[in-house]
C-alpha cells in the first residue's frame, strides 16, 4: 500500500501521524517546504511574549518512517493514479491526500499585511512607531470572501494591551470586518464576549463591513463610507490552490464529502485550508486528516465503520491578559457554543488536533519503525461553572509560578526555572512580557 501526502502544513503531518498509527504501509510526504511554521503564535511575536516555532519536517518524516519528497504539487493524474510533482518528477499511489493549503493573496493595496510568522517583524517596527506618537490611527481589516479572522481579534487585543502598560495615549484602534458578529462561527456567547472585550479595551468594532480600498489615509467601505487612518492592517484573502485533475469550485477550493473523498476521484482525498469547507482552521484541517486516514485504513480493513466529518471548532484567543478558550460545532444546532477561561481541551494547545496538538505539546511520541510508546490524546474538558473563581485561582497559579521560576533563577537552576515557564506558556499560551529575553538568557544558562 502507497500512500502520497501531499503538503507540508497542518493537515498533512496530522494525516501522517494518523496513518502511522493505524497500520503499516508506505508514506510518501510531499512537502514544498524543509520546516514546518507553527503558524498560530505568530501573533504574540511582535509583543515579545512568543516565538514561531519550527520544525524540520525531515526529522518527523524519518521519524514515522516516510519518505519526504521536497517540492510542490503540480497535478493528480488519477487515471494513472499518481502525483506530478513540479519538475516532472511522478509518484505512484494507491490512495492520496491532498493537503496543500490555501493560497494567501494580498487584497489591500497601501496596507500592511499580516499573514504569519514572515509578517512579525513589520508589525513589531509599527509598534515602535505607534510607541513613539508616529501612528495613532490604526485600522485592523478582515478581507471579503473566505478567511479565518480570530488573528485579527489577537493583533488588536495585544496592540491595545502593549499601549495600555506603555502609556501610551490618544491611540485609535478599529476593527473592520464583514462578519455580521465577532468569531460568530463559534456562536452567539462567543460573539458577545468577544465584543464585551474589545469595548473594554476601547477598540471599535465595524462589524458587516467591507473595505473596498485604502487611499492614501482614507479608508473607504463598500456602502459609500470613508474613515480616516494613518495605518492598516490587513489580512490575506484565502484562494484555492487549483490543483490540476482536481475538481474546483468558483475560488478554486477542492470540494469534498463527509468521508472527505474528492468529489468524483476514487482514493483521492483532501484536507485543509484547501477544501471547500467555509472555516479555515488549523483544529478543523486535523479532523478532515483524521476522517481521510480513516477512510483509507478502513479501505484496507484495519476499521469496520471510519468516521464521517463532523466539525468542533475549538479556539484560544489570545487577549493579552489571560487567553480565552471557545469551543462550538458547526452547525446550526450548536449556536451558543462553550466560552471559558479554562482550557477546554488538553492538551490546551493552540490548534487541538488529535495526533498533532499531542505531538507538538509533548513532543515525539512514536519510537523508530512502528511501535507506539505512547498513544496520543486530545480530551476535551467541561466549562468551569465558577469562571470569576477559577481566573482568580488562574492569577495566583501564574504569579507563583514566575515565582518560582524567578527563584529557581537567582539559586542557578536555570532548567527548573525554565520549566516553570514552560507551565505558564502552556495554559496561557503565550509567555508574560519580559520573559521571552529572561529565557532566552536562562537557556545560554542551562546550555541549552
Amino acid at each position: 500500500m502507497r500512500v502520497a501526502i501531499c503538503g507540508g502544513g497542518v493537515a498533512a503531518l496530522e494525516a501522517l501521524l494518523a496513518l502511522h498509527e493505524r497500520l503499516p504501509m508506505h508514506i510518501d510526504l510531499i512537502a514544498p517546504n524543509r520546516k514546518f511554521v507553527y503558524q498560530p503564535m505568530a501573533v504574540a511575536e511582535p509583543f515579545g511574549l512568543a516565538r514561531t516555532q519550527l520544525f524540520e519536517i525531515g526529522d518527523i518524516a524519518q521519524e514515522l518512517g516516510a519518505e519526504l519528497h521536497v517540492g510542490s504539487l503540480e497535478r493528480v493524474d488519477s487515471a494513472n493514479r499518481c502525483v506530478v510533482l513540479a519538475g516532472g518528477t511522478s509518484l505512484p499511489y494507491d490512495a492520496a491526500i491532498v493537503a496543500v493549503g490555501a493560497r494567501r493573496n494580498t487584497w489591500l493595496a497601501g496596507a500592511m499585511s499580516f499573514g504569519g510568522a514572515d509578517d512579525a517583524g513589520a508589525f513589531a517596527e509599527l509598534l515602535v512607531r505607534m510607541e513613539g506618537g508616529v501612528v495613532s490611527q490604526l485600522a485592523f481589516a478582515a478581507p471579503p470572501g473566505v478567511s479565518w479572522t480570530l488573528p485579527l481579534y489577537e493583533l488588536a487585543l495585544l496592540t491595545a494591551s502593549r499601549v495600555a502598560e506603555r502609556g501610551v495615549a490618544g491611540v485609535q484602534l478599529t476593527i473592520l470586518t464583514p462578519e455580521t458578529n465577532p468569531l460568530a462561527s463559534f456562536g452567539t456567547t462567543a460573539s458577545a464576549m468577544l465584543r464585551s472585550q474589545l469595548s473594554d479595551r476601547g477598540i471599535r468594532l465595524r462589524a458587516n463591513a467591507t473595505v473596498e480600498k485604502l487611499v492614501g489615509t482614507r479608508l473607504e467601505l463598500s456602502t459609500g463610507e470613508a474613515m480616516d487612518v494613518e495605518e492598516v492592517v490587513a489580512l490575506p484573502r484565502l484562494e484555492g490552490p487549483g490543483i490540476q485533475g482536481l475538481p474546483a469550485d468558483a475560488e478554486g477550493f477542492i470540494p469534498i464529502d463527509d468521508r472527505c473523498q474528492v468529489l468524483g476521484l476514487e482514493d483521492v482525498y483532501a484536507a485543509g485550508d484547501a477544501t471547500a469547507f467555509p472555516v479555515k482552521q488549523g483544529g478543523i484541517a486535523t479532523q478532515q486528516a483524521d476522517v481521510a486516514a480513516e477512510s483509507i485504513a478502513a479501505r484496507l480493513g484495519a476499521l469496520s465503520q471510519p468516521s464521517v466529518f463532523e466539525p468542533m471548532l475549538r479556539g484560544m484567543l489570545l487577549t493579552g491578559v489571560a487567553p480565552v478558550y471557545l469551543r462550538a460545532g458547526v452547525d446550526a444546532t450548536a449556536a451558543h457554543g462553550d466560552v471559558a477561561p479554562n482550557p477546554l481541551w488538553m492538551p490546551p494547545t493552540k490548534i487541538a488536533g488529535l495526533y498533532l496538538g499531542p505531538y507538538l505539546a509533548r513532543g515525539p511520541y512514536l519510537a523508530r519503525g512502528s511501535a507506539v510508546v505512547d498513544r496520543p490524546s486530545l480530551e476535551d474538558r467541561p466549562a468551569s461553572r465558577d469562571p470569576e473563581a477559577l481566573q482568580a485561582a488562574h492569577r495566583e497559579a501564574r504569579e507563583l509560578a514566575l515565582d518560582f521560576a524567578e527563584a529557581d533563577a537567582r539559586s542557578g537552576d536555570f532548567r527548573s526555572a525554565l520549566s516553570w515557564l514552560e507551565v505558564i506558556e502552556q495554559f496561557d499560551g503565550a509567555l508574560p512580557a519580559g520573559y521571552l529575553a529572561k529565557r532566552d538568557a536562562w537557556q545560554t544558562h542551562a546550555g541549552d
